[in-house]
């Protein structure tokens, strides 16, 4: 079945899918806790908002959002009920009566019972101090019912897709089985929309169908072949290279030195993988070109380590 933008799916359909799939919904990963506001919320009666990335993202690429509606970084946004509800922004740009529902019934966001971390559901913690966890822990701890995350009444309160039905889809899944939402718009599984407006007044999107290959310091660590075309589908080339608050990546090749420390902390790849893309601990999905393999000619080769290249193809365009 695919699940193309603009489809109608019979909600009996879906009704039934919830009924008779399994518990475990891995879906949820990527998923954001939303409470910087939560004396707002407690004053108000209400619990802290879950954000279904998932949701949002079978129907929309993530450039609809980021950067136009929300800035591409943690806690830079000020999201509070008056500019969704009086002024239709953020939130309310979408959620209007007229492309979804309104924002008044609050238990639909206000989901989650109050006193969990912000951020990554899948990295959530109870109160105080944050279980230590391995990168794999992590990772694989995403199900319900996980000490370190809250169960998500996003689940049962969202209007419609329950995320287990993601994997009864036909939906591509990886080895941690989370979406491989690459592979979905490869296979065609999923069409998510690029602009909010009419096709007719879509401007042209800016693309990219160059590879980067990152020569890692390691003789035993294979190499990483970047590829632009999947992250220009998914956002525009300004989100990485001009992004609000400055630059994720420089388009100057080399001049940032990009390492895992980096990453771990948040930075460069670290940006949207770990938190809503597919998790760092999937080493070989990112380490996937093996040393002293030759690349194509359409290959930017990065760092200065090239003696196992073949000649023809270190040339940094």
């Amino acid at each position: 079945m695919s699940l193309q933008a603009g489809c109608r799916i019979s909600p009996f359909f879906i009704l039934i899918l919830w009924a008779f799939l399994p518990p475990d919904a891995l879906g949820e990963y990527g998923d954001i806790i939303l409470n910087s506001k939560a004396g707002a919320m407690r004053n108000a009666q209400v619990g802290d908002v879950v954000f279904p990335h998932w949701f949002h993202r079978i129907r929309y690429r993530c450039n609809v959002c980021h950067e136009e509606i929300f800035v591409l970084k943690a806690g830079e946004n000020d999201i509070n009920m008056a500019r969704i509800s009086e002024r239709g922004e953020q939130c309310g740009v979408c959620h209007n009566g007229i492309i979804a529902w309104e924002p008044l019934e609050c238990d639909r966001c206000h989901s989650l019972e109050p006193g969990w971390s912000a951020g990554p559901l899948q990295h959530a913690y109870w109160g105080g101090k944050q279980e230590e966890k391995s990168l794999k822990e992590r990772a694989l701890d995403i199900r319900i019912g996980s000490k370190t995350k809250p169960y998500s009444n996003v689940i049962k309160l969202a209007s419609g897709w329950h995320p287990a039905a993601l994997s009864e889809s036909g939906l591509p899944l990886d080895k941690y089985g989370l979406v491989d939402w690459a592979e979905a718009v490869r296979e065609g599984k999923v069409n998510p929309i690029p602009s909010l407006d009419s096709e007719k007044d879509t401007p042209a999107r800016e693309s990219r169908n160059t590879k980067i290959l990152f020569i890692t310091k390691s003789e035993f660590v294979a190499d990483v072949l970047f590829p632009h075309d999947i992250h220009a589908y998914w956002l525009q080339c300004k989100i990485c290279h001009d992004t609000v608050g400055g630059s994720i990546f420089d388009r100057e090749v080399g001049k940032i030195a990009i390492d895992m420390v980096g990453i771990r902390q948040g930075k460069w790849c670290g940006r949207c993988h770990d938190k809503v893309a597919f998790p760092i601990s999937d080493c070989n999905r990112c380490h996937n070109h093996p040393k002293g393999r030759a690349v194509g000619k359409d290959v930017i080769v990065r760092e200065s380590r090239r003696g196992n290249i073949p000649a023809e193809n270190n040339v940094e365009k």
